[in-house]
């Protein structure tokens, strides 16, 4: 998969940027591991040592939370306790005796996508648990030039659509990998659009891939397949980047057209989409239905359009 070096490069920055403090901070945890209001205040005196984090907390060996929740706020010790075996890291974690980046999953603290550093803690006669520091990827120094790495890989090229033709008896649409997780494929678009920096997109439900251009190199695309797509880690590939002031859509609006494409691809199995596209700079959407070929139309005039009327 074409995207992995680039994510490849992102977790090495990270694990470089973490691992060093994490590995201080698990020392001292272990001098105090059995006293649980000593462990509190050591992750308390030493949050500020983990660059970026939001969240401190240390875990026994079966996942067991044995301190309080530390945040800049101070501790919030009703956390004490709780199993956290389901935890996307803690699947791996014993007998993990290294540190530890975890896959991006969407923190039940925040509801934001996030990632966890894991450093086990130990004294010299045994292994007691982990220490655990979450990081919301919105605050995370994700480099910028990656995506431009990505264009000097072997990429497959894009399957062709003729898009242009009418045929005189349209085939039933046939459920694909796209259309199966189609809700899942346009909220990573909409994230991507709203908080890394993609002004525009165009999804290939036919073909079942997305193209994405990028505002820090907007003179190249990138492919991504469905697959890909679905990636917890494909929010890593992209530098955070706020949503543009010069962009003539809201974001309101790039949801709203996007809820539009998954209603127009999967509501009627003969007139369906084939493939729509969105700019957010000049408010211009393109779409390619069997029943009417190719056009493109204002985002406004887009939305202003019942539903009905596409049928």
């Amino acid at each position: 998969m074409w995207m992995k070096p680039t994510l490849g490069e992102q977790r090495r920055l990270l694990t470089a940027t973490f691992e060093p403090p994490m590995m201080k901070l698990a020392k001292r945890c272990a001098e105090v591991w059995t006293q649980v209001e000593k462990l509190d205040e050591v992750l308390s005196t030493h949050f500020s040592s983990i660059p970026y984090g939001h969240l401190l907390y240390a875990i026994d060996k079966l996942s067991k939370q044995v301190s309080a929740n530390v945040t800049a706020n101070g501790l919030e010790p009703s956390y004490r306790g709780q199993d956290l075996s389901r935890r996307p890291f803690s699947v791996s974690l014993y007998p993990k005796r290294t540190f530890m980046l975890s896959s991006v999953y969407i923190s039940k603290t925040t509801g934001r996508p996030c990632i966890s550093a894991v450093q086990p803690v130990m004294n010299e006669q045994q292994f007691l648990g982990f220490v655990v520091a979450d990081f919301d990827i919105r605050h995370l120094p994700l480099a910028v030039n990656t995506p431009s790495k990505l264009s000097s890989l072997n990429v497959p090229p894009p399957k062709l659509v003729n898009d242009n033709v009418r045929p005189t008896t349209t085939p039933p649409r046939v459920n694909g990998l796209m259309d199966q997780h189609l809700t899942e494929v346009l909220s990573t678009l909409h994230t991507l659009i709203n908080e890394h920096g993609v002004f525009h997109c165009t999804v290939h439900c036919s073909s079942e891939q997305a193209m994405l251009w990028q505002m820090d190199e907007p003179y190249r695309y990138h492919i991504y397949r469905v697959e890909q797509l679905l990636e917890p880690d494909i929010c890593l590939s992209y530098p955070r980047r706020p949503y543009p002031n010069q962009a003539v859509l809201t974001q309101q609006q790039v949801q709203q057209v996007l809820e539009r494409f998954h209603w127009l691809r999967l509501t009627d199995e003969r007139v369906y989409l084939r493939a729509g596209s969105l700019n957010i700079f000049n408010g211009m959407v393109g779409l390619s239905l069997t029943c009417e070929g190719s056009q493109y139309l204002t985002a406004a005039a887009f939305l202003e359009k019942d539903l009905s009327t596409w049928f």
